[in-house]
């Protein structure tokens, strides 16, 4: 898809350094991993639910999860929405921590 850069979060809930990332990341979780500088990224988001606006005023409806990934030191990498199902390939600017995080529902994330 796109390549980019990477940036921190805090409260990380899962440090797996080095090692392939496979897990469900919903509201408030994180999952980090290491990479080296030049290092092609495979990750693939399959999207478990989807979380509705709670604003009963309005009859709009979410059609996505939101899929962000950072470097823990250099910022947002970027951030993808996500209907279904997206297999992404980045290639890290920077060697170091990457940390993805899911908002607006619930989703599968493998980083390899």
């Amino acid at each position: 898809m796109r390549l980019a850069t990477l940036v921190p979060l805090a409260g990380c809930s899962s440090l797996l350094g080095g090692g392939p990332v496979d897990t469900t990341l919903g509201r408030g979780d994180t999952a980090e991993y290491s990479a080296d500088e030049g290092e092609v990224l495979s990750i693939t988001v399959e999207v478990q639910e989807i979380f509705q606006p709670e604003d009963e005023e309005t009859d709009l409806e979410r059609e996505w999860v939101t899929f962000r990934l950072d470097h823990d030191e250099e910022g947002v990498v970027d951030t993808w929405m996500i209907e279904e199902s997206e297999s992404i390939e980045i290639t890290a600017e920077n060697g170091g921590t990457y940390v993805a995080m899911v908002s607006n529902g619930v989703a599968d994330v493998t980083i390899e």
